[in-house]
């Protein structure tokens, strides 16, 4: 503290014996960084967004109101993490029902990836098939302009996922690629390895995933100092040092929503 103080007097010094007004002054400093080599830090990227435990919960309850084929297409794009791009692109042929594999054959910068899926979806993913052998997985209800009739467009999607939000009530922009974070971040709660996690995302750079990891220190101290319970905390704490911040604040999320329906139910007896 007492170097940048002397510092700070030196320049200040400096700048009436030279004359220099404020705007001069900046040009001095500039200048002055670069002779010294300094230059400022990359910025720090914020946490990343994705839906909540009871917002994913209400998003895909009302998509399913809307009608079974938008829920289920909607389900599918958040459990396996897909890009818009590629979820319009899956045909029917991509589904192995045996397997409980979705393969995306056109991914970003063209790679090929299996994606597992749950034993769940797989059913939901019959009884939508039904006898069909080939054509898009969700087809269009318009045959649209493209060179492939009746197949839907990255836009569509998108418009699909805000109608859907709105109905829901949730109160932040929701995206398609906003339901990949989703996933990711769950995943990673659930005690998937980093790398097995970047193999499922189609990452390029397992650095891009392990932006997944690193930013939810904040969040998790947001969730915490919600929670006024002392065995809240002592719970979220424990599984924290034995599972990680995304399962700890994961758990938090759960207690807070928990102490929300409470004060709900109480306000209405």
């Amino acid at each position: 503290m007492g170097s940048i103080q002397r510092a700070t007097a030196a320049v200040a010094a400096v700048l009436v014996r030279e004359g220099i007004d404020y705007i001069q002054s900046k040009a001095v400093f500039k200048a002055a960084r670069a002779r010294a080599c300094l230059h400022a830090p990359p910025p720090r990227r914020g946490g990343v967004e994705r839906l909540s435990v009871e917002e994913e919960l209400r998003f895909l309850d009302s998509a399913y109101t809307r009608a079974g084929r938008v829920g289920l297409m909607l389900q599918t794009l958040l459990e396996t993490g897909a890009r818009s791009s590629e979820l319009v692109q899956l045909r029917v042929g991509d589904v192995s029902l045996a397997e409980r594999v979705i393969t995306i054959r056109a991914g970003k910068g063209g790679k090929r990836r299996e994606v597992p899926i749950r034993r769940e979806l797989v059913q939901l993913l019959h009884l939508h098939i039904g006898v069909r052998r080939a054509g898009p997985l969700f087809p269009s209800r318009q045959a649209g302009s493209g060179r492939t009739p009746y197949v839907l467009t990255r836009q569509r999607v998108g418009q699909i996922v805000r109608d859907v939000a709105k109905a829901a009530r949730i109160n932040k922009r929701v995206y398609p690629h906003l339901l990949r974070h989703t996933v990711a971040t769950r995943l990673l709660a659930l005690g998937m390895d980093i790398t097995d996690l970047q193999r499922f995302l189609g990452h390029e750079s397992i650095t891009t995933t392990r932006h997944y990891a690193e930013t939810t220190a904040a969040t998790l101290q947001r969730r915490f100092d919600q929670l006024t319970d002392a065995g809240a905390h002592s719970l979220v704490a424990g599984i924290q040092r034995q599972r990680g911040d995304e399962a700890a604040l994961m758990a938090a999320e759960l207690l807070a929503q928990r102490r929300a329906e409470r004060v709900i139910t109480s306000a209405g007896a």
